[in-house]
């Protein structure tokens, strides 16, 4: 299941079910990335109805172990990007493997 997408596939697809150009569904993620990028960075959380919420959380330092020398290490604290998908998406998502 390795099936990557990437923008210009999407805006292909856009473009195809909005009667548009290729190039102007393209323009119009990239607009819309940026701006979930630039909210979330600066609200630290972006929620979009029918898509999900993007949140940016805190990740402690902890201490691990090095799997190739056994050796005990610590992993810095930094921050990371979640995804939570909305109820719809998630249904949609998860309805052929209801059973």
């Amino acid at each position: 299941m390795n099936n990557k997408t990437n923008i210009q596939q999407l805006a292909k697809k856009l473009a195809v079910k909005k009667h548009m150009s290729q190039k102007s569904a393209e323009t119009f993620l990239r607009e819309f990335f940026d701006a979930i990028i630039q909210n979330v960075t600066a609200q630290k959380s972006v929620k979009v109805t029918g898509l999900g919420s993007f949140k940016l959380i805190e990740v402690q330092e902890r201490e691990s172990v090095d799997v190739n020398t056994g050796e005990r290490i610590v992993i810095p604290g930094h921050t990371k990007l979640t995804f939570t998908p909305d109820g719809a998406l998630k249904d949609m998502v998860n309805t052929p493997f209801a059973d």
